[in-house]
């Protein structure tokens, strides 16, 4: 299981949206396009979703872009994948337990609800002032140090001089 390319792509616009506004009053998806390594075309699709979902607001004309419609740590982490994705459900019986004959007593659409209940609270627990805080990454690194490639740069080799930041647009 995997979250889909829109679900990473709009949590990543939304965190280099947050990171520009600090020192911009708007940020153009140009700029967010710099980061990222995402096309334009990509992020304005997000940014109808998030704009629908007055997670942001965009400002016409020469001088416009895009900010925050409201502050942010009163976006959530589970908002925003929502807002692109539509409802966490990592099978369709978890939502709609009638598509199936054996919900009432299937033991798999247990541990699926289980999973997906903890990744719908994971999600909602953080907030988008966490992810860019970096002070809230090291406390990660304390709390979960025990999960495996939670941090690759412990564990990997350095990265090539051609290093781009952001997430790459494909594998």
């Amino acid at each position: 299981m995997k979250l889909s390319t829109r679900a990473r792509y709009g949590l990543r616009m939304m965190i280099e949206l947050a990171r520009e506004l600090r020192t911009n009053e708007l940020v153009h998806l140009g700029r967010i396009s710099e980061i990222t390594g995402l096309s334009n075309n990509y992020l304005s699709q997000l940014a109808i979703s998030l704009k629908n979902a007055n997670l942001i607001k965009g400002v016409s004309g020469k001088k416009g872009g895009y900010r925050l419609a409201k502050p942010v740590d009163k976006i959530s982490v589970a908002e925003i994948v929502q807002t692109v994705i539509g409802p966490i459900n990592i099978t369709d019986c978890v939502n709609d337990p009638n598509i199936c004959k054996n919900s009432t007593f299937c033991e798999t659409r247990a541990v699926w609800t289980i999973i997906n209940s903890r990744i719908q609270q994971t999600l909602e627990e953080l907030s988008l002032s966490d992810m860019i805080d970096r002070d809230w990454l090291s406390k990660i690194k304390q709390e979960h140090s025990d999960i495996p490639l939670l941090f690759p740069d412990q564990i990997t080799s350095p990265v090539n001089d051609g290093f781009q930041p952001g997430c790459p647009t494909s594998y």
